[in-house]
């Protein structure tokens, strides 16, 4: 049977109006002031924001770290996202087994997103090495949908700068994208070797080890190599001021670059090392300062970061005591936050005047659905994908491992107080929340190709 929302605030990235929506057969049949539709279902929005289901372009929710895995996995951590009022979301890969093809990363994640995944779900291509094998896969993978690829400047699993340099060229000619996990990795690994040289390492060793110009550095050197290749640049987790004027100078320069931001670096700073635990706030990159914080929200605002993922990595608290207590290199990294992204930047962001209702709708759907080839996502528009979120503006909620849904023993905004949560969710037609209730009985998203 048809839907028909009333009397919403209906948001785009480009503009937004009050009126209403229709919706048959998975799809956004029309959007207008006053449409009439006798044998539709109604919902009366009055008073909420009608909006596109969140794209989440950065998601770890399957991820494995040597003999660690996350908590969740993707049945509970999509589950958790649509409480949020995510529909979908791009999952990177963790590392395969040395030797094995690219395709295998990709392969077993979307085996193990279906029938799984309460949201539907892309997948990135994760590149540990580039030779000749690999060369030979990328056309045919990014033919099967899998149209951008992660690359790590730091980890044991980094490219060299002779590995991106032809993988880029590889890249233009195949129409793919590349994303860049961006740290200088003998800043990182020199640093933290001098801090256990020392003695004791405590949560505050951790942002010392990998600072505002480790990320900067890498960022600079990668867009001198895409401005060489004439490639186009994803960076992902952006998260200091030093990283961001790199981004602008090579865009003045003529540069096509994407920038990523999380909620983390917006509104945590590294004072959070300080505290008892600590532990809780190891990710890379680290916290930053204050200031990097007000940039990143000013550039959100003049349209210099394009999008705001979460880089959700759900190691738990547990874990990270009992490997990182005595040393805080040895603890896993990585936050959950796939359920608070959404909530977070519509309370701190928009409710709070730092951003626009539409570039609210720009950075958690439109632009990450665009950028990343899901071309029938992230706009409520006729012929797009019903994916659709109401938030109500006057709800509250103090985050707290009690009040959130994440599989996972703490959260990084505990005691956060926000203000408009989702009270309805459809994926692709079919209600996932209803009333601030979960209705979804079994998991139905489906894995999306992406075209760039």
């Amino acid at each position: 049977m048809a839907l028909l929302i009333k009397n919403g605030i209906i948001g785009n990235a480009e503009k937004s109006f009050r009126g209403d929506v229709l919706v048959d057969g998975g799809k956004i049949i029309e959007t207008g002031e006053s449409i009439i539709c006798f044998d539709a279902d109604e919902i009366d929005a009055e008073g909420k924001y009608v909006l596109p289901g969140g794209v989440d372009p950065h998601t770890h929710v399957i991820l494995r770290s040597g003999d660690n895995s996350v908590s969740d996995g993707f049945e509970a951590a999509t589950k958790a996202a649509l409480w949020g009022g995510t529909t979908t979301i791009v999952e990177h890969p963790g590392f395969a087994p040395a030797g094995l093809p690219l395709s295998f990363a990709v392969d077993e994640t979307v085996k193990a997103g279906e029938n799984a995944s309460y949201t539907d779900f892309g997948v990135h291509l994760v590149f540990q090495r580039y030779d000749d094998a690999v060369a030979d896969e990328i056309s045919g993978l990014i033919g099967a949908g899998f149209a951008t690829g992660k690359v790590y400047t730091t980890y044991d699993g980094r490219l060299t700068d002779e590995d991106v340099f032809p993988l880029m060229k590889k890249m233009v000619l195949s129409g793919g994208l590349l994303l860049y996990h961006a740290e200088n990795n003998a800043i990182a690994g020199g640093l933290a070797a001098e801090f256990q040289n020392s003695g004791p390492v405590g949560p505050m060793a951790w942002p010392m080890s990998r600072p505002d110009y480790c990320e900067a550095e890498a960022i600079g050197r990668i867009l001198a190599l895409a401005k060489s290749t004439e490639s186009r640049t994803y960076i992902v987790h952006l998260s200091t001021c030093l990283g961001l004027k790199k981004i602008i100078e090579a865009r003045r320069g003529g540069q096509i670059v994407y920038a990523e931001t999380c909620p983390q670096y917006l509104c945590l700073t590294e004072n959070c090392y300080e505290k008892e635990n600590g532990l809780d706030y190891v990710m890379a990159p680290p916290l930053r300062k204050q200031g990097d914080c007000d940039a990143l929200w000013k550039a959100i605002g003049n349209g210099g970061i394009d999008t705001v993922g979460t880089d959700h990595c759900s190691f738990s608290r547990a874990d990270k005591v009992r490997l990182g207590g005595e040393n805080i290199f040895k603890s896993p990294g990585g936050i959950p936050g796939i359920e608070t992204r959404m909530p977070i930047i519509f309370s701190e962001g928009f409710l709070k005047g730092r951003i626009s209702l539409e570039q609210f709708v720009g950075v958690t759907s439109t632009n990450p659905a665009r950028i990343l080839g899901l071309r029938e996502k992230g706009r409520i528009e006729a012929g797009a994908d019903a994916d659709i979120v109401i938030i109500d503006p006057h709800t509250e909620k103090v985050l707290s491992v009690e009040t959130l849904h994440q599989k996972v023993d703490y959260t990084p905004y505990e005691g956060m107080k926000i203000r408009g949560l989702p009270t309805h969710v459809w994926l692709r037609g079919s209600p996932m929340l209803v009333n601030g209730e979960f209705i979804a009985t079994k998991p139905s998203g489906c894995f999306v190709k992406r075209y760039l």
